[in-house]
């Protein structure tokens, strides 16, 4: 079982339920008079919360002048607000440390979220801020993750990959795992059924789109706070630790307007600050690394990926001299690449045939790829796959995996242990950062059984003739991600129905209107169709609503139909 959450925490949806004293406890906002017996009463309910709560408050975290010992006292110094949003980061970190998801090392999320709390707390106060609510913010702004794994435990697995990736990277990674869905969107839900008050909430499910948002001058400030913390946190996580500091020297310097000194102080001085906190919140911090030590092997690192000033030189001068000469090479080199990309998707079958296909580049070279071939006893492979990125270095890798499919499926029987077989290649040799989403399958003409199996691509659409449809999710990760990742076949008969397949370009790309098409406008599309079309004529249905948009290709569009073959 991938969640095993212990007995006394409830859930609504796969949201973990508010504990009935928090909700009480936030009912008190906006009282004229909150009476100590009030308290006393909640008080006696959580005795170790509210005992934990009061050391955070009396802590150098909280800045108070005067030590309190009861929370009404604190509530009459700070206000019911930052009282209230610190007791519920606290429950939320008591909360979701109770529950147990395979592949998520949760002291490692923990850890994470303490150094953007951290950070933001010591970016907010030079900005003038509230360091309190700065430091909440910053250490719930990641829990949306832990509802899209409690949603998708099969991804968890993901974790550390999404661990190691600065944050941009990890945003566009996260969406592509998720169905496009990302942690800050998870987090509206939660924050509504949590009870979150509005300073702390909107700036929450907003952090990545600060400068698109409509927020007023406050919670566009503590935006700008936390999009900083989270790359600031990073610099102690993720793999590409140059890129990552020289990207807080931009942020600070542009949010801010900070001296770029400034981002060194505020980084060094993350883990003392940790330490002092860490002992307060009961978070364990497992890795505890200096930033000067971080910054020593950056800028060694950073010396040994540079070449020597002169060498540089000479090759640009020998660049210069060969650039006439590979301008012209170069566009009879993509056309020949293009014609044997082109080459490898399978050849146009006659109308009886039961899979069609087709594929539009949004560059010279694709990304996208599909396939079909028939095996010597009728059974029919195919398969649609997408590699992460543009370019070049997709075009070889989506080469690459096609022709691995192809190869092997000619000798393994079980799509399933097929794109085990091509994933191990993958994690072998591919490079570094990609990946290939793909949805595969075998089919059995005779009997119309279907075996599909669904690598991290968007949904399947199975359409009955009478136009309802039912999707057909991923249950695996992509290929090239995890070596040991398994990937189940699911098994149904094909009958009269249609399976579409189809890429993320797809249901991401632009209309003529300008608006994106999404899943609904998909299912919109297929739905309205005229069945007696042919199925070539039905995808190309599809694919033409995007040829007449104003603006180019976002991504690939490929698209591949499964009928019963027709008399």
């Amino acid at each position: 079982m991938a969640i095993q959450p212990t007995e006394n925490i409830q859930f609504s949806g796969s949201i973990p339920a508010i504990p009935e004293f928090v909700q009480k406890f936030i009912a008190l906002h906006g009282q004229d008079h909150i009476s100590e017996q009030e308290l006393n009463v909640l008080e006696q309910q959580s005795p170790d919360l509210f005992h934990q709560l009061l050391s955070v408050i009396n802590s150098d975290h909280f800045n108070l002048t005067t030590k309190v010992n009861t929370i009404a006292q604190a509530i009459d110094h700070s206000g019911f607000e930052r009282v209230c949003n610190l007791m519920l980061a606290l429950v939320v970190h008591r909360t979701f440390s109770q529950i147990t998801i395979n592949g998520l090392d949760l002291d490692e999320f923990w850890e994470d979220s303490l150094r953007r709390a951290v950070s933001a707390r010591l970016v907010g106060e030079i900005i003038g801020l509230d360091g309190s609510r700065c430091f909440v913010a910053g250490l719930l702004q990641d829990i949306g993750f832990l509802l899209l794994f409690l949603q998708h435990p099969d991804k968890a697995m993901l974790w550390s990959e999404f661990r190691k990736r600065e944050p941009s990277a990890r945003y566009i990674m996260e969406r592509h795992t998720f169905g496009n869905m990302s942690h800050d969107q998870a987090l509206k839900p939660f924050c509504k059924q949590w009870g979150l008050l509005d300073i702390i909430a909107v700036p929450l499910s907003r952090h990545h789109i600060c400068d698109r948002a409509t927020l007023d001058a406050i919670d566009a400030q503590l935006c700008r706070v936390l999009y900083c913390a989270d790359w600031m946190a990073s610099v102690y996580s993720c793999s590409e630790k140059s890129f990552v500091i020289n990207h807080c020297r931009k942020i600070l310097t542009d949010s801010f307007e900070m001296e770029s000194y400034r981002t060194e102080e505020l980084l060094a001085a993350i883990p003392d600050e940790m330490d002092v906190t860490a002992m307060v919140l009961s978070i364990k911090i497992k890795h505890h690394i200096e930033f000067s030590q971080i910054l020593f092997d950056a800028n060694i690192k950073l010396s040994e990926d540079n070449i020597n000033f002169q060498e540089l030189t000479l090759r640009l001068e020998q660049a210069l001299r060969e650039r006439d000469r590979l301008a012209s090479e170069l566009n009879r080199e993509l056309g020949l690449a293009r014609e044997i990309q082109q080459s490898l998707l399978p050849s146009d079958m006659d109308e009886s045939f039961p899979l069609v296909g087709l594929n539009m580049s949004a560059r010279y070279l694709s990304g996208d790829f599909f396939d079909y071939f028939r095996l010597p006893d009728g059974r029919i492979y195919f398969n649609l796959g997408d590699v992460s990125g543009k370019g070049v270095n997709a075009a070889l890798l989506m080469t690459k995996t096609s022709s691995l499919f192809r190869c092997l499926g000619k000798r393994i029987d079980n799509p399933g242990e097929l794109l085990h077989q091509i994933n191990l290649e993958l994690c072998e040799t591919s490079i570094h950062g990609m990946f290939v989403t793909m949805i595969a399958g075998l089919y059995y003409p005779d009997s119309g059984l279907l075996q599909l199996v669904n690598a991290g691509n968007p949904p399947a659409l199975l359409f009955t003739p009478e136009g309802l449809a039912y999707e057909i999710e991923a249950a695996a990760p992509p290929l090239g991600v995890i070596a040991e990742a398994e990937f189940p076949v699911r098994e149904f008969q094909l009958d009269e129905n249609s399976l579409y397949m189809f890429s993320d370009g797809v249901t991401e790309g632009l209309l003529k209107s300008g608006e994106m098409l999404g899943l609904s406008g998909l299912f919109k599309a297929i739905a309205l169709m005229d069945r007696s079309l042919s199925p070539r004529q039905r995808i190309q249905k599809v694919v033409k609503r995007f040829q007449g948009a104003t603006q180019t290709l976002k991504d690939d569009i490929t698209v591949l139909l499964l009928e019963k073959q027709r008399d």
